[in-house]
């Protein structure tokens, strides 16, 4: 019955992003002076910049500070012990055609102890199925003409002194300092979870336990999948941090017998790799290392992440382009002038990186992939930056991506749901194979947020042009509405 209870729960925990939404720029925030603190991995519900102080060009923080964070209280916080908030994400707009959505729900927050709760529940409908989205997300009203969801997101933590922080619930967790994440950022339906972080002087190890879910619409019952991931951040003086990561990622039955959650992958001191080859399984470990550095008194950040999912050195070093050298690679800097704030990156993944055997292996949950939206297979450049004005906020953003898709019956290792064993060849395989396509974006944002009820109301327009072997097509863009200022799932594309 508890297991069913926990099926259920999760079916709800989906995510309803607005199409027309630009992400709060959580990735301007300034970094702490506090070496305890590790922040290029954080939680979706978190605190975000909402103004800057104009007499000390720095960001103001208007909301609760992050739970994995309860001891540290940036400038401007309130500190509540109990709140109800409404809370919205609703527009009207036009692109291809003309569409609306409304959703409405709460936010309740509450802080005794050593104990910190916050969870955000909406629901709403929509007149089209969002393509961000899995049709879990979208349940269909009649005949398919609009699109009803539910979006929950739920977080409780407990810290009982300055070195241990744990918490549960269901929500994403991100990886790294860019706008996307390559390891696991929050473009993806929220999941069960249990974290555990421990820190001592400048170290910081994690372990997160994930309860994922396989996507296979042809049947009416879905497979569970796990994910047990930790890592070891460490800060070098006050500028400068390195991180470590594995993940591994199994399914709960293969062909032979039913698993569940594999025990040898609870253990916190070991490393995946071994144990799978003990096991004699073919689950999925990707390790990852990701790094950054501030610099110009901490308003500037250069950033690294490289995400290893499988490779062997000597075809690298051959340059053969051998199909099972899976990796990719993040570049990015962000930074301040005065009350301008600015971020650059690029993004690539080589082919068939995060996909695996069957769909119940690779890095994906619910038709998504765990990371970039993009999955693998391509290259991306992107830039966005932020002006306020008064109690405005202007956001501008551009985007060039090239990416190779699969046809029906070929995998060229763009669609990490596609097992690899279909690649065509074994050598020779570059980023944009297959059925290669290139998009542009322009957008642009104004906005205003309403602080004593964190309600946001913005008006967006844009252009996207795409074009290559799937044809080419032009979609402007306008839209208007208003959202709660909660959580920063919602990016450009």
């Amino acid at each position: 019955m508890q297991i069913k209870l926990l099926i259920a729960f999760l079916f709800m925990a989906v995510l309803g992003y607005s199409q027309g939404g630009i992400d709060r720029i959580r990735h301007f925030n300034l970094k702490p002076d506090n070496k305890s603190i590790h922040h290029s991995i954080q939680p979706l519900i978190r605190y975000t910049p909402t103004r800057v102080d104009s007499k000390t060009d720095t960001l103001i923080f208007d909301g609760d500070t992050s739970i994995f964070n309860t001891h540290f209280s940036p400038k401007g916080t309130r500190n509540r012990s109990f709140a109800i908030l409404p809370a919205t994400d609703s527009y009207f707009q036009y692109d291809t055609v003309i569409s609306y959505r409304a959703a409405i729900g709460f936010n309740f927050e509450k802080t005794w102890g050593k104990w910190y709760n916050r969870t955000i529940l909406t629901s709403g409908w929509s007149l089209r199925e969002d393509y961000t989205q899995t049709h879990v997300a979208f349940s269909p009203l009649q005949d398919r003409a609009s699109f009803w969801f539910t979006d929950i997101r739920t977080r409780l933590g407990y810290t009982p002194n300055k070195y241990l922080h744990v918490s549960a619930g269901i929500d994403n967790q991100f990886f790294g300092e860019g706008y996307r994440s390559l390891i696991q950022g929050d473009q993806v339906a929220p999941n069960p979870f249990v974290q555990f972080r421990v820190n001592f002087l400048n170290l910081e190890y994690g372990l997160i336990y994930q309860f994922l879910h396989d996507n296979n619409l042809t049947t009416k019952t879905r497979d569970w999948k796990y994910n047990t991931t930790h890592y070891l951040s460490m800060n070098i003086g006050s500028n400068f941090n390195v991180m470590i990561m594995e993940s591994v990622i199994f399914q709960s039955r293969d062909s032979t017998y039913k698993r569940g959650y594999e025990v040898e992958y609870l253990n916190p001191f070991v490393f995946f790799r071994p144990q799978e080859y003990s096991l004699g399984s073919t689950d999925n470990v990707l390790l990852a290392l990701q790094t950054s550095y501030y610099f110009g008194s901490k308003k500037h950040c250069v950033y690294i992440q490289v995400p290893l999912d499988e490779f062997v050195l000597k075809e690298i070093k051959n340059r053969s382009k051998w199909w099972a050298n899976k990796y990719g690679l993040q570049l990015g800097i962000k930074g301040q002038f005065k009350k301008w704030s600015y971020l650059l990156e690029g993004n690539l993944v080589r082919p068939y990186t995060f996909s695996h055997i069957s769909s119940g292996q690779n890095n994906g949950s619910l038709g998504l992939p765990l990371g970039h939206y993009l999955g693998s297979n391509f290259a991306e450049l992107l830039a966005t930056a932020q002006i306020p004005f008064k109690n405005f906020q202007l956001t501008l953003f551009s985007s060039f991506y090239l990416k190779g898709y699969d046809n029906s019956a070929i995998s060229y290792g763009g669609d990490i749901y596609k097992s690899y064993t279909s690649h065509p060849k074994e050598y020779g395989n570059t980023i944009g194979q297959g059925i290669t396509q290139r998009t542009v974006s322009v957008q642009a944002n104004a906005s205003t947020t309403l602080n004593k009820i964190q309600l946001e109301l913005y008006l967006q327009s844009g252009f996207q042009y795409s074009w290559g072997e799937m044809g080419s097509s032009a979609n402007p863009l306008i839209c208007v509405g208003m959202r709660s200022n909660l959580f920063n799932e919602r990016k450009i594309r």
